[in-house]
């Protein structure tokens, strides 16, 4: 799938790609292009309109474009049979099928 760069961001980003794999498991769970030239700060905010700045590490930044859905990871993995919480009702994780995922993109809308 052929997904363009932000206009004016040509030459600051990587081509589409994976950019993030669960924390646990190591299963892809997020696309989009690597931040790989210094921006400065105006660009850098701008740059938040096309997606989800995310920081990999220090001083590693992806623009996220695309996460693994909780409906993809049911047909992938199989039905949710466990979600864990942590001790103020946020997500810590959710289990499709024997399949267990960390990823904040992938715990339910009511969190």
């Amino acid at each position: 799938m052929e997904v363009q760069k932000p206009l004016g961001y040509e030459n600051y980003l990587s081509d589409y790609q994976l950019v993030l794999v669960d924390g646990w498991c190591g299963e892809p769970v997020a696309w989009g292009f690597k931040i790989i030239q210094y921006l400065g700060d105006e660009l850098f905010n701008k740059l938040g309109q096309h997606g989800t700045l995310h920081c990999t590490q220090p001083g590693s930044w992806v623009l996220i474009r695309r996460t693994l859905t909780r409906q993809e990871a049911i047909e992938k993995y199989g039905v949710i049979t466990e979600e864990i919480y942590g001790p103020r009702g946020g997500s810590k994780s959710v289990t499709f099928g024997e399949k267990k995922l960390i990823s904040p993109y992938l715990k339910s809308k009511k969190d």
